[in-house]
């Protein structure tokens, strides 16, 4: 029995060394295959990026990569003990060898640039399309589309800021259920130095036609497209052009082409017995790029009536009439399809093509994220400018094939009314004819007569869901409640709107229905670029500024003992010394901040500054705006999981105010002027 027993362990004892060495066996097999798959796609990723980089075939890129492979192989690189190298047949490579192979694998790095950080990016971007996710369904087109925001690493954005996606408020993508976009200066870039210059142009033409202006007067005027900036308002009632911080105080004034000097503006905007919101009926803010035109224009025409020339003309017709009636002559151009059909004829000449947009549009629709279009422009000239972009069609050549990276496309939307008007009437359009349908409340309707066919049932059993599959369907007006109908979207906070215009894509879109949003700011790139070039000169203001304002204080105490303290002539001599420094610092400060911002825009400044303050521009961003980048294209950048964090908030009493003030040598005092250069 006992014999039987021992047998008996034995034979228990056999089975477990088998099974061990079973899996043993398994997991060494294991282990091979995701070396060698690693190992393979890491060759691939590599081959690819460096024929993307290099012009060369990816034949050609393996063959070049085929000397890193030992490196990827190696035991250390893939979390295995030890370091040796295997060769190819599994066998380990000679001391000699492994050096060469070393050598190699070192000049190899350095050829590929050191992007070790994005192949291991691309690689869990491989990885993960393989993996149960929302990409597990997509096609290797979009699958290759979604890679692009595995490569592109937080080390790359610093060092291209200007491509960057800046954010105000915190936005998690991944609750972000639609993303849509205005087309006007936000997916389509008008080229200023043809398209403002033509709508100048028209603008003149309507003036001197419907309005009787001097047509010599207004053929003598030259359009300069970069001189108006965004951000500015307008005073219709005065003339002039002006330049807020945050606090709406005006730092800048310009009647016609003439500045205000000091007094004159502070006596007519910031010292009065009632605080003016510049908001009302004799005010208009330049919200978008295509107000430059007509405030230039209006600015020439100050400066015409004041010259006295054409006296008869412009005496019975004030600054505000003038302004009013350019903007009816805008909306004339408008109207008559004069800029249309320019713009038709020939786009290439009006809009900047970019050759990333059509990548971003699908790699959002392939990330599982509803894609639409929503603009004030209508059916016809959406069609002509998105055919544009696309698919680069034009005249005959168009076609909807457009329509297939949409789901849902809303033209004629009347923005901002869109997100406030709720009864507004929806029709769909015909894309074919560009007739326009009833529908109920947005839902297709049968004419009595009409032919019910396959795809007209199909529309109506759908309704209003946007079925996200084929061409998107078209429509005109409607309401934002249409639109989340389509979408199947109950909270505003779902989706995110991509536009250019502060007040009707932006601000109203916030406070109405609460859309997170996404402002484009084109300007933005310069403004960037001059922050790069100049990083030390703030820093050299703000001690400028510290210093002034201590020096403020010195005379003020000096002056309050030589008019109290029982030797005031001791005093005297301080209180002057003190007086004498503190102007040649304000004097220092004031023409340094001049100089600062002329290197922005010879007559504004800085976009996003007025003065030392936040400018009223750069609050309207920072309050309604979630987002904001220098271009739409840059969104492709970030992973549509991409969670944004908006910087933390610091109020005054938060930092070390006395720190500029004490970081600077004391010698500085004999000559303030000396910590701006």
């Amino acid at each position: 029995a006992s014999r039987s027993g021992a047998d008996a362990e034995g034979a228990r004892a056999r089975a477990r060394r088998t099974r061990g060495k079973a899996r043993a066996r398994d997991a060494r097999r294991f282990r091979e295959s995701t070396r060698k798959y690693e190992m393979t796609t890491r060759v691939a990723v590599i081959a690819a990026r460096v024929a993307r980089q290099g012009g060369a075939t990816p034949s050609s890129s393996i063959r070049a990569c085929a000397s890193g492979r030992q490196a990827w192989a190696t035991r250390g690189g893939l979390g295995m003990s030890g370091g040796q190298t295997w060769t190819a047949n599994g066998a380990v490579a000679s001391p000699a060898a492994q050096r060469r192979t070393g050598r190699q694998n070192a000049t190899t790095t350095r050829a590929l640039g050191e992007r070790g950080k994005e192949s291991r990016g691309e690689r869990m971007a491989v990885k993960s399309s393989k993996s149960a996710t929302h990409v597990s369904n997509l096609n290797a087109a979009a699958t290759q589309e979604l890679k692009h925001w595995s490569t592109t690493n937080e080390a790359e954005r610093a060092e291209r800021a200007a491509t960057k996606v800046f954010c105000n408020r915190s936005l998690n993508m991944k609750r972000i259920n639609a993303i849509g976009f205005d087309m006007d200066y936000t997916l389509a870039m008008y080229k200023p130095e043809t398209f403002e210059m033509m709508s100048y142009s028209e603008t003149k033409k309507k003036l001197v036609e419907s309005y009787n202006y001097p047509r010599a007067l207004l053929e003598s005027f030259e359009f300069d497209p970069d001189y108006m900036v965004r951000g500015l308002v307008v005073d219709k009632k005065r003339g002039n052009v002006l330049k807020m911080d945050r606090h709406n105080y005006v730092k800048v004034a310009y009647h016609g082409f003439t500045a205000l000097d000091t007094d004159e503006r502070l006596a007519t905007y910031c010292e009065t017995s009632k605080r003016q919101s510049f908001d009302g009926p004799e005010f208009s803010a330049l919200d978008t790029l295509f107000s430059m035109g007509e405030a230039y224009l209006f600015s020439q025409l100050v400066e015409a009536k004041d010259s006295g020339k054409h006296g008869e003309f412009f005496e019975r017709k004030t600054f505000m009439q003038m302004y009013d009636e350019i903007r009816a002559a805008v909306d004339l151009c408008h109207r008559d399809g004069s800029l249309k059909h320019a713009v038709a004829e020939n786009p290439s000449k009006y809009i900047t093509k970019d050759a990333d947009l059509v990548p971003l549009l699908k790699a959002l629709r392939a990330s599982g994220k509803q894609v639409f279009l929503l603009t004030n422009s209508l059916w016809d000239y959406t069609n002509v400018v998105m055919n544009y972009l696309i698919d680069d069609n034009v005249g005959d050549q168009k076609n909807l094939e457009w329509l297939n990276l949409f789901d849902v496309v809303v033209t004629g939307s009347a923005k901002p009314g869109f997100f406030a008007n709720d009864s507004a009437t929806i029709f769909e359009v015909d894309t074919a004819t560009g007739l326009l349908h009833n529908t109920d409340n947005g839902a297709p309707l049968t004419p009595i007569g009409s032919v019910s066919d396959s795809t007209h049932k199909r529309a109506l059993a759908s309704g209003l869901r946007a079925t996200g599959k084929g061409p998107a369907r078209v429509y005109q007006g409607g309401s934002y409640t249409h639109l989340h109908a389509m979408l199947g979207i109950e909270i505003g906070s779902r989706l995110l709107y991509v536009g250019d215009h502060i007040y009707g894509d932006i601000l109203r879109a916030k406070k109405e229905i609460d859309w997170r949003t996404m402002l484009v700011v084109p300007e933005l790139a310069h403004e960037i670029d001059c922050l790069e070039r100049m990083k030390e000169k703030p820093h050299a203001l703000r001690r400028l500024r510290t210093l002034r304002d201590s020096l403020d204080d010195q005379v003020a105490r000096h002056a309050w003992l030589a008019a109290n303290a029982a030797d005031p002539k001791a005093n005297e001599e301080e209180l002057e010394r003190a007086r004498q420094l503190s102007a040649t610092a304000r004097t220092a400060h004031r023409e340094g901040m001049r100089e600062y911002h002329k290197s922005f825009h010879y007559v504004w400044g800085q976009l996003m500054k007025a003065g030392s303050q936040n400018s009223r521009f750069a609050f309207q961003v920072e309050r309604y705006a979630c987002l904001y980048t220098s271009h739409v294209r840059n969104l492709w950048g970030y992973s549509p999981e991409k969670v944004f964090r908006a910087p933390a908030d610091f109020s005054p009493h938060d930092l070390d105010t006395d720190y500029d003030f004490h970081d600077f040598d004391a010698a500085v005092l004999d000559d303030p002027s000396s910590m701006t250069s």
